[in-house]
């Protein structure tokens, strides 16, 4: 499939190189991401998870050209450059390509919540803001070289659970 969309994709004059990795790579630890794009070197490696595998040949597509379309130049993003390509996409050959896509979309679960998994909270001390992590991150270990979006000072606590 990622060789379809990607020969879709030159068919419709979008910039894609030739340093794409051409087999997929397939992760099962992501349980939100549907797919990314990797830069390895001078080749990107596609990936998709495990999960979006279950779904219909035609959505599988859509994700992998999603994927395809940050392999151009100026696209790492979901800039404008980057919207053009997934519109000219969609148009031809009728995918449903944007930044995000939700579960229901692409005719899955929403993945249930693990409980009791939340360890660790940072909290910004100016909005009340809460970010939950499972894990103590790199962020976490820097707390202080990080703010919240609004500007406010994060701290970081562990979560009691009872």
């Amino acid at each position: 499939m990622l060789v379809e969309v990607i020969e879709e994709a030159r068919d419709a004059r979008i910039p894609v190189p030739s340093a794409i990795y051409p087999h997929v790579s397939v992760n099962s630890r992501p349980k939100k991401r549907f797919g990314c794009c990797k830069r390895e070197g001078r080749r990107y490696v596609i990936e998709l998870s495990s999960f979006v595998l279950t779904c219909e040949p035609h959505l599988i597509k859509g994700v992998l050209a999603h994927e395809v379309m940050h392999t151009c130049r100026d696209c790492d993003n979901h800039g404008n450059k980057w919207k053009m390509c997934a519109a000219v996409m969609n148009e031809r050959y009728g995918y449903n390509i944007k930044r995000t896509t939700s579960f229901g979309e692409m005719g899955l679960d929403e993945p249930k919540p693990r409980e009791n998994r939340i360890r660790y909270m940072m909290k910004c001390q100016q909005c009340g803001k809460e970010y939950p992590r499972e894990r103590f991150t790199c962020v976490m270990k820097k707390i202080n070289a990080y703010r919240c979006n609004g500007g406010g000072k994060l701290v970081v606590y562990e979560v009691e659970h009872r």
